[in-house]
Order: C-alpha cells, then sequence, then structure tokens
C-alpha cells in the first residue's frame, strides 16, 4: 500500500468518523429508549388496557366513518364523470351501469373494512381521502393523519405489551439474586391470593405456572412482582424451565405449590418436577412441596429417604379436611357448652349439619373427635336429602364411629319446614349448627335465617358454614360475624395450624428439633397431634381461665375427656377395638422379637395394618389394659397416664 492509500483512508477515516460516531451514539440512545418504553409499556400493561380500548373503538368507528364516505363519494364522482384519473376510473367503471346501484353498498363496506384494518398496521388509504374535497383543509388533514398515527399506535401498544412481557420478565431472570425460588402451578384467583403471602419479597422469586394465563390474571401477578409461565417446557416441568429459576445457584430453596383444582395434575405435576430436581442433582433439602387435593399419607409418597429421591418436606392436603380442621380450630367445640369448677361438661353437646358432601363428611368426623367430654353425651343430626346416596361409603369406612355415637340423618332440604320445626323442637339443646354447602348463597341466606329463628326462640346462637375455600360465622353480634379463607390466611403455607401440633409431636418423639421430627413423623401420627391439640388446647384455657394453674380435679376430668377425644379420633380413622387374647399375642411376639435380633417394631397396643388398638375402651378398662401388659412384662405400665401426660404438656404448650 503506496503512501496514497494511506493518506486516503486517514481522509476517509476524519470524514466519516464523526459520522459514524454519532450515528453509533443515536442508535445507542434510540435502542436504550425504545427498550425502556417497552419495559414501561409492559410494566402495568393494566394501567393502558382501558385507555387503549377506548382508543381502538374511537378509532375503529371513526375509520369506518371515514372510509365509508370516501369510498361512497369516490363512486358518486366516477358516476358522474368527475373524477377522470384512468386507473380509478377503469376500475369503477362498472358504477356508470345503472343497474350496478346494488353494489354501491357492499362495496363500500368490503373496501372500508379492508382500509380499516390497514389503517391499524399504519397502511391508511391517503388516496380516497384526499379525492374528497375536504382534504384542502389542514385541520382536516390533521385530523385524519391524527387517526392513523393513533390507530398504529393502539396495535404498537399491544404488541409492545407482547414483547416487554418477554423482555422484562428476562432481564428480571437474569438480574435476580434470590434465596427461595416459590413455584405455583395452577393459576387462579384462589392462587393468586395465595400467591400475595410472597409479593414484595425480595429475597423470593414468585412463579405461576398453567397451560393457559389469562390476561387479567397475567396482570395481576406482574403487579405480585411474580413471573407468568405458559410455555410448553414449563408445564411439562423439565429441566429447561427449571434451569431458568436459578435452582442450580447455591443456597437456593425451592418450593413447589401444586393448586390446580384438577388434582390429577397437581399429582402429575408434582412427580415431572421431582424427576427434573433429580436430574439436575438438587439437594432434598433445598426443596418442600406442597400437594393441593391428595390425603397426606398418600403425599408423603412424594417425601425423600435414604432409599430414594424426593422433595425434602411433602405437604399434602385436601381443601375440604384444611376448612374442617380451620372450622374447629376457629370455633371450638368446647367454647359451645358450659363446665363445672372441676372441669366436668354440665351439657349435653348437640350438633346440627346441613349437607353431607365431601366437606359434611370431614365436618362430621372433626366434630365427633372434639366434642366429647366428661359429663357429657354426644348427638348429631345431619339434614340432607340426597343423604342415602353419601352414606353408603362413608359408613363403611368408618363402621366403629356410627356405631359408638348417635348419628341421626334427616331427609329433607335445608329450606323445608323440617329443619325448622327440628329447630324449634330442639333450640333448647343445640350447642353447634354447621352448614356445609357449596353454594355460599344458600348456605348464607340458611345460616342468617337459622341464627334469627333462634333469637326468636329465646336461645341465640351462632351459626356456622364450612365449604372447601373458607369458613364463616354469622351472628347476632356484629363483631363475631366473620370469615377465613383456607388461601388468604397463609395457612398453607405458613403452618399456622400446625404450629402447636409440631412442638407436642417434638416432645415426644425427642428428636433433634421440630421440624426434623415433624418431618420424619408418619401420618397418623401428625393427625393425632393436631387433633389433640385442637381439642385441649382451647379446653384446657376455657377450665383454668379463672385460676393460673389446674387443680387435681381439673386434671384428672381433662385426662378422662382426653381419653373421650382420643377414642372417637380412633374410631374417625377406622380402627376398632383389639381383643385382650390380641394385645397378650402381640405383647409375647415383641418380647420373642427381642430375644432373638434384640429389637422389635411391635407397638403391642397399636395394630396399624388391621386398624386395631388395645386402649380403645373406657377409662376405667383401661387398668385392665395395663394389669394385662404388667402381668407378661414384669413393667409398671398405667396406660391413664398417657392422657395425663398429654394434659399436662398442651397445658405447658399453651
Amino acid at each position: 500500500m503506496n503512501l496514497a492509500d494511506n493518506i486516503g483512508i486517514v481522509n476517509l477515516i476524519r470524514n466519516y468518523g464523526a459520522d459514524f460516531v454519532n450515528i453509533s451514539v443515536a442508535w445507542l440512545i434510540s435502542t436504550s429508549l425504545f427498550a425502556a418504553l417497552i419495559v414501561y409499556v409492559a410494566k402495568h400493561p393494566q394501567k393502558r388496557t382501558k385507555p387503549l380500548k377506548i382508543a381502538f373503538t374511537i378509532m375503529f368507528l371513526g375509520g369506518m366513518t371515514i372510509y365509508c364516505v370516501c369510498h361512497y363519494y369516490v363512486l358518486t364522482q366516477v358516476r358522474n364523470g368527475i373524477i377522470s384519473d384512468t386507473g380509478t376510473a377503469d376500475m369503477l367503471k362498472w358504477v356508470k351501469d345503472p343497474d350496478s346501484v346494488w353494489l354501491y353498498i357492499p362495496y363500500v363496506i368490503m373496501r372500508s373494512v379492508i382500509d380499516v384494518g390497514f389503517m391499524f398496521y399504519g397502511r391508511g388509504n391517503t388516496e380516497v381521502f384526499y379525492a374528497l374535497p375536504i382534504s384542502q383543509y389542514p385541520i382536516a388533514v390533521a385530523i385524519f393523519w391524527l387517526m392513523q398515527m393513533l390507530a398504529f399506535f393502539t396495535t404498537a401498544t399491544a404488541l409492545l405489551i407482547r414483547f416487554g412481557n418477554d423482555l422484562l420478565r428476562w432481564i428480571r431472570l437474569k438480574t435476580s439474586r434470590v434465596s427461595n425460588v416459590n413455584v405455583i402451578f395452577g393459576v387462579s384467583s384462589d392462587t393468586l391470593a395465595f400467591g400475595r403471602n410472597f409479593a414484595d419479597k425480595d429475597d423470593t422469586m414468585l412463579v405461576f405456572v398453567d397451560s393457559v394465563v389469562s390476561e387479567d390474571f397475567e396482570n395481576t401477578i406482574r403487579e405480585l412482582g411474580g413471573f407468568a409461565y405458559a410455555e410448553k417446557s414449563a408445564v411439562k416441568g423439565d429441566i429447561a424451565f427449571l434451569k431458568k429459576l436459578h435452582l442450580t445457584e447455591p443456597g437456593v430453596k425451592f418450593r413447589l405449590f401444586t393448586l390446580s383444582s384438577d388434582y390429577d395434575r397437581n399429582f402429575q405435576y408434582a412427580r415431572a418436577i421431582c424427576e427434573s430436581l433429580e436430574n439436575l442433582q438438587i439437594s432434598p433439602d433445598q426443596t418442600e412441596l406442597f400437594l393441593l387435593g391428595i390425603d397426606e399419607w398418600k403425599g408423603m409418597n412424594f417425601q425423600s429417604s435414604e432409599s430414594k429421591y424426593g422433595y425434602g418436606d411433602v405437604v399434602s392436603f385436601d381443601e375440604r379436611e384444611i376448612s374442617a380442621h380451620l372450622l374447629i380450630s376457629k370455633y371450638p367445640l368446647c367454647n359451645a357448652i358450659h363446665f363445672d369448677e372441676n372441669g366436668l361438661a354440665t351439657e349435653d353437646m348437640s350438633v346440627l349439619i346441613v349437607g353431607f358432601g365431601r366437606t359434611g363428611h370431614e365436618v362430621l368426623r372433626k366434630v365427633i373427635a372434639n366434642g366429647q367430654f366428661e359429663g357429657s353425651n354426644f348427638r348429631a343430626t345431619i339434614y340432607d336429602p340426597n343423604f342415602k346416596n353419601r352414606e353408603g361409603f362413608f359408613k363403611s369406612q368408618y363402621p366403629n364411629m356410627f356405631a359408638n355415637y348417635e348419628i341421626d340423618f334427616e331427609p329433607h332440604n335445608a329450606r323445608g319446614s323440617e329443619i325448622f320445626s327440628y329447630i324449634r323442637e330442639n333450640a333448647s339443646k343445640l350447642r353447634y349448627i354447621v352448614i356445609c354447602l357449596e353454594d355460599r348463597d344458600t348456605a348464607r341466606d340458611i345460616a342468617i335465617h337459622m341464627v334469627d329463628r333462634l333469637q326468636n326462640l329465646g336461645y341465640p346462637l351462632n351459626v356456622y358454614t364450612c365449604d372447601s375455600k373458607s369458613v364463616r360465622c354469622y351472628s347476632l353480634n356484629v363483631k363475631e360475624c366473620e370469615t377465613h379463607w383456607i388461601y388468604d390466611s397463609e395457612i398453607i403455607y405458613s403452618g399456622e395450624l400446625d404450629k402447636f401440633a409440631k412442638e407436642l409431636n417434638h416432645r415426644y418423639s425427642g428428636g433433634k428439633d421440630v421440624n426434623s421430627d415433624w418431618k420424619n413423623c408418619g401420618y397418623l401420627d401428625r393427625m393425632s397431634s393436631r387433633a389433640s391439640v385442637d381439642y385441649l388446647m382451647p379446653l384446657i384455657r376455657k377450665i383454668k381461665s379463672a385460676s393460673e394453674t389446674l387443680t387435681a380435679e381439673q386434671r384428672e376430668n381433662l385426662a378422662k375427656s382426653e381419653h373421650l377425644r382420643w377414642c372417637a379420633f380412633h374410631y374417625t380413622f377406622g380402627f376398632d377395638t383389639m381383643t385382650h387374647e390380641e394385645f397378650a399375642t402381640r405383647i409375647k411376639n415383641r418380647q420373642q422379637e427381642i430375644q432373638e435380633t434384640g429389637k422389635s417394631k411391635i407397638k403391642p397396643t397399636k395394630d396399624i395394618a388391621n386398624l386395631k388398638h388395645a386402649c380403645l375402651v373406657d377409662w376405667d378398662e383401661l387398668d385392665e389394659i395395663s394389669s394385662i401388659e404388667n402381668s407378661l412384662t414384669n413393667a409398671n405400665k398405667n396406660y391413664k397416664d398417657s392422657d395425663r401426660t398429654n394434659v399436662d404438656m398442651i397445658a405447658e404448650l399453651g
């Protein structure tokens, strides 16, 4: 390369270098501004949705008006020979035929629709507009082009929202530094309400997944600071989806909430995510599963163990079971009757249940287990016109529950005269009323009428409604009227209802910490701890309300009540009484196994496989059970002390 060539290159750089820099700066700034505009539009699109709809409507009506006038005007001008433009005149020469008048309107409609459509894509038909005399006026031209611009703006904004959502999500995923990733499978008003528990937490990424996410729901998710995924990768729960969520980074905690109304999909999604987590080699200690729609004992199949991969902690639940649990927790049956100074009930417990669907089933089990008190008799009356179609399987599943407690069915509608006749005749005896209908309006109407009726009869009583999503209290006292939603109150996530149950289990287990003991706790033991706390804690508070400590008489009567509750709990899980012979045989088998192997897993009193328990007897018969064991083992067992110990432990917790 000679000197002249070098000089030429230098001059070229001098001449165009500044332009290149200017162009680069302009490109960078314009690109950044446009990206910022995209993010701004996408960040809160709900604030622009209504204006967009209004603008679209105005532009559509205005465009149709303009183009209908324009095209019809052009037709009349060509017909009268005023427009002499060869292209237009040749194209519309058919209008000069007198028989073509009937084609005018269809032609105008089709051309107007097409031109209005193009207007929203920035390609308005300016030729027909400038054929109008009004186009000679600047104000008319300004309005026409303003409409063209606004129409294009509505389309562009809608596209920006869609594209901006993806861009914003990508930016946030790349820049987020989180220690908790919460994925909620299933998008609905319930799951959005639940998701609010995690909103605005800097260390938490909130992700919603469903096969279809509506615009309104997506906007709400964005308001919560979350991400919405409807892509195939997310819905399948594959590895590619999990990699986007920073799960491979050290210390990230992953929680999966499968809350879809389709329980089978929840199970399948939990399994798919579990397989992907295993393939990514994510430690089970980093993971938790909250599984809706499956009994807890089935959900525990997802629990990790030494022999299989799984989630580090698993909580599985049924909405109706949670609602019934919430009902008993918020409104204990012990608060519906009176006790004397020694802790003996002075009234019988009479319960009225309206509706015997799945919720009614769970409520009945809970009120039976929590309505047993020393000095009191229990009775439940159930009104349901279809009870014969609903009780068979339930009775076959829990036969001893029906054999040991007075449960009456009435085949009448809750709006009929029969139930109000029953209330009139039994108002003085009724202590607890629950309406178990999924139709909240109907349940509310019945509850309000019952409250008024009981007041008129001189026996004011609160009435509760319980459905798969909520528990409500209806009362003449406005302060007592309230609603508890299972999704709004953090019940599923925070473990509020299990707080004391976990502590009670820990005291019995004697492990290293509360959560580890609960994780390793079996299904029946979990349910037993919950039931004991639900029952005893409010009862102990009520009985010792006038004193700091329990008297010996109060403690003994509480232990007797606790034994009644314990028996009822086991009957509501299908247990039967173990015979003395079976009990003695199990003790001998345990002793023989210990002699042969040095240890034994046999629990003499409890046969889980056959759902039998030796202590399912009256309080006074516990002495005989203790004697049988002591005679065979030379121990000093007193099974009454189990109930006394439980009272003492929960008294300390409460």
